[in-house]
């Protein structure tokens, strides 16, 4: 259900965009008249130029519209950049067209140029400013959904525990509840005002899911649920006919074909990038972790990638008679992390991972919770191993505890970072981290790897869920 104040910031989204594309024009006719490098034989007179650019509004407000600039679901400015992009380059290009076969007199290709900057700057600058306003009024109170959610995981409290800390999402906690509030949802509805009810428990019975959306419609109450990997994977399919007989197709993932090509070239020019500028954080790691603790400064592990194993190339962050390997601890240093997984495991299934793991180093600690012990990895990267956005690689004894469905994950290359370590990382379960990266599997495009990407620098400086 939507909020009054959505439907209010979003049709108010209308005249500050036009007012926007307005006031870059005129900046544009400004910036040529009085900055121009290059100068001009002739300008047209403001108020001629002014009228021909009122004229040519309706037609912004149709390409942005178009371009779903004006939807009604919640989004951010960032999100919104490369429709915003897309929407400005085909105004321009349409204003462009139109200049060209009217034969209407334009002084200055270079207002052209300008004019498109301008206006990706100014647009993106006026959404800004009008979700300021809009988080402010979300802070005192004003316009923000009391939400219901169901769910007992690590996925639901993760979930909590953003709505709570983070006002700017505009969500208000009413309660959180497991499988059994389900019958208690009129009592709550009845002493409460509610707007949404979140299912954050993917393996929710049907029926449960069927009744809590059922409820929903009565009430008129909006309805969110976390999929799970089949309506992930179902989200992607695509209905065809095989003699004469409608059959639904699942789409592969994205990652295929040009995909695949387009996300090695990025993989390997980021790379370089990368080994370059973190070289000199790795020289300072290395140094720290072999004055720290003598033996060798790199940690060396088999694990599983596409259609292989590879070596993961890591800073070591333990004490060298616990790492497990035979150049390392060897057959001790397993048998003592057998014994720790089965006392200590803070995650469910076949993964192992603690907070207070006794064979870390003090320099080790350090490198983990600032991630510089990954630093090596881009050379896995480099190699062709690795990607840097995907899928966590995991060990060969893990792979083989896995489900069917668990397996999924395995189908892109892994990577250094992914949607675990940004929605929750060691708080998640197993599960749960599966099916993050089978959405991303199924929903891969080069903004979400860059959106991926600026989320994992903000948990690093953040320091959460880093173990």
């Amino acid at each position: 259900m939507k909020k009054r104040s959505e439907l209010f910031f979003t049709i108010l989204l209308i005249p500050v965009d036009l007012l926007m594309v307005l006031t870059a024009f005129i900046l544009a006719y400004k910036w040529r008249l009085y900055f121009g490098l290059v100068p001009a034989t002739y300008f047209e007179p403001f108020d001629q130029y002014l009228r021909f650019i009122l004229f040519t509004i309706p037609m912004w407000f149709i390409v942005f519209a178009a371009n779903s600039l004006y939807s009604t679901e919640r989004r951010g400015v960032a999100k919104e950049f490369g429709k915003i992009c897309v929407a400005v380059s085909a105004g321009v290009a349409l204003l462009t067209a139109g200049i060209f076969l009217s034969r209407t007199f334009f002084f200055s290709r270079l207002i052209i140029i300008f004019t498109w900057i301008l206006t990706i700057i100014m647009v993106l600058l006026g959404r800004y400013l009008l979700l300021l306003v809009q988080r402010l009024l979300y802070r005192r109170g004003v316009g923000i959904h009391r939400v219901i959610v169901i769910g007992d995981n690590g996925l639901a409290k993760s979930m909590v525990r953003q709505i709570s800390n983070d006002k700017n999402l505009g969500y208000e906690l009413v309660k959180l509840i497991d499988h059994d509030g389900i019958n208690k949802l009129e009592t709550i509805f009845a002493r409460t005002p509610v707007d949404d009810i979140l299912i954050a428990d993917a393996e929710l019975d049907q029926d449960d899911v069927i009744r809590v959306m059922t409820f929903c419609q009565d009430h008129n109450l909006g309805f969110k649920v976390i999929p799970n990997l089949f309506l992930v994977q179902s989200s992607h399919a695509s209905m065809q006919t095989l003699a004469g007989i409608p059959v639904v197709e699942f789409k592969r993932t994205p990652l295929d074909g040009w995909g695949r090509i387009i996300k090695r070239v990025i993989d390997v020019f980021g790379s370089v990038i990368l080994i370059i500028l973190s070289s000199p954080f790795m020289l300072i790691t290395a140094l720290l972790v072999k004055l720290n603790d003598r033996g060798p400064v790199f940690f060396r592990q088999k694990r599983v990638g596409l259609d292989k194993n590879f070596t993961l190339l890591k800073f070591r962050s333990m004490k060298v008679e616990y790492c497990t390997g035979d150049e390392y601890g060897g057959q001790k240093a397993a048998a003592y992390r057998k014994e720790l997984k089965k006392m200590m495991n803070e995650v469910d299934g076949p993964v192992f991972k603690i907070s207070n793991d006794p064979r870390i180093t003090s320099v080790g600690h350090f490198i983990r919770k600032t991630s510089l012990d990954e630093l090596p990895q881009f050379f896995n990267v480099l190699r062709g191993d690795m990607s840097l956005i995907g899928p966590r690689p995991p060990l060969p004894e893990e792979v083989e505890e896995y489900t069917d469905w668990q397996r999924r994950r395995l189908g892109v290359k892994p990577g250094i970072t992914g949607m675990w370590q940004v929605s929750g990382r060691s708080e998640l379960t197993f599960d749960e981290w599966v099916r993050l990266d089978a959405y991303y599997i199924e929903h891969w495009s080069l903004w979400l790897d860059f959106v991926i990407l600026l989320k994992t620098i903000w948990v690093i400086i953040k320091g959460r869920g880093a173990y």
